[in-house]
């Protein structure tokens, strides 16, 4: 199936963009001055690739997959990622996997079978990794080949947009019981970590997450309202706390 757009210049003038999509073969798309030309070359692709005939290889070959990550890396695209370590971790990986390949060349069908080496493959302490690791790998890869489809213009569409997300298991649902909660404030408060009773009261009392207590800093508590401000959240949005009982007393 073959679709034409077109499309405005910087420079004010238009080109028009021609698309072929064909099931179970990579995309391919093109741009000419005028829309007959496109029309014509969109008729050519198609007949080559039903009958064999097209060089798959020779369109887009100059970009691999190794050049995007340079430039997604060097563009500083993964700056605005709170969890920016794993990200680059997992665009080594990609990169190792997947370097010698042409964009053009990244379909569904690769995607699939690579994630489910993923899955397959022990990590170096013999586990496999869960599903929801596995989902943060193609998060990861997905967000590069967005960069390309949207950014640059590197490729017609994200091929991990066909990928289903695997599904992830609820997690436990554990909640410490009174005696539980006694035990661990007496521990805290004899642990030679003069910081540890704090925290961890902070943390049973406000349901604030770890790493939310450890950046707090002096300037975000409000101790006349009894609210500790949060600037870094995981949904990246800042919320205000209550500090209940006896927890300001302790700052």
């Amino acid at each position: 199936m073959a679709s034409i757009q077109k499309r405005k210049n910087k420079n004010g003038t238009s080109h028009w963009r021609a698309v072929v999509r064909i099931k179970g073969f990579p995309t391919v798309c093109n741009h000419f001055d005028r829309k007959q030309e496109a029309e014509d070359w969109t008729q050519e692709v198609e007949r080559q690739i039903k009958m064999g005939q097209f060089k798959f290889e020779r369109v887009n070959t100059h970009r691999t997959f190794a050049d995007l990550v340079e430039r997604y890396i060097s563009d500083c695209a993964l700056e605005h990622l709170r969890a920016q370590k794993d990200a680059i971790r997992h665009m080594n990986y990609w990169k190792e996997r997947l370097s010698g390949y042409a964009l053009v060349h990244l379909i569904p069908e690769l995607l699939s079978k690579e994630r489910q080496l993923l899955i397959e493959t022990p990590m170096l302490n013999g586990k496999k990794r869960s599903s929801a690791t596995v989902n943060r790998y193609i998060a990861a890869l997905s967000s590069c080949l967005t960069y390309a489809s949207r950014r640059l213009r590197w490729i017609d569409e994200n091929p991990c947009f066909n990928l289903i997300k695997l599904k992830e298991s609820r997690g436990r649902d554990r909640i410490l019981s009174e005696d539980e909660a006694s035990r661990l404030i007496i521990s805290c408060k004899e642990s030679h970590n003069p910081y540890l009773f704090c925290i961890v009261l902070m943390a049973i009392t406000t349901g604030m997450r770890q790493g939310e207590i450890l950046q707090l800093k002096w300037d975000q508590i409000d101790f006349k309202n009894q609210l500790a401000h949060l600037k870094e959240t995981k949904n990246g949005r800042p919320r205000s706390v209550p500090l209940v009982g006896s927890v300001p007393s302790f700052l």
